[in-house]
């Protein structure tokens, strides 16, 4: 028989969110549904053609006024692996070295 409280359970859920803002450390994001501070999971965008992800946690989640079903959650991008073409870490390091300076204010 298989004990259960032997074993480590994950369990995963899958939704669409907005990118509001991006940087190198950490993004907002836009949901129709509250996260909990603390959660872990990762985060797929793409950038132009290229899909990026990387591992987050939830640092902060406040429903946006006069909209109760809609909620700001701020990110942080976690270093769980070494930055990488694909990662978004990657990706905004990437775009920051080719932007001009008015572009770079927008992305950082």
């Amino acid at each position: 028989m298989i004990r259960f409280s032997d074993r480590q359970v994950v369990v995963t859920r899958e939704f669409g969110v907005r990118v509001i803002d991006m940087s190198a450390t950490g993004c907002l994001v836009e949901s129709r549904r509250s996260i909990e501070v603390g959660t872990i999971g990762t985060l797929r965008v793409r950038l132009g053609s290229e899909e990026c992800y990387d591992d987050v946690e939830v640092v902060r989640c406040e429903a946006v006024e006069d909209s109760p079903a809609i909620y700001h959650v701020g990110v942080r991008l976690l270093r769980t692996k070494p930055r990488h073409p694909g990662s978004i870490r990657h990706a905004v390091a990437h775009r920051a070295t080719s932007l001009a300076p008015s572009e770079l204010a927008r992305l950082m």
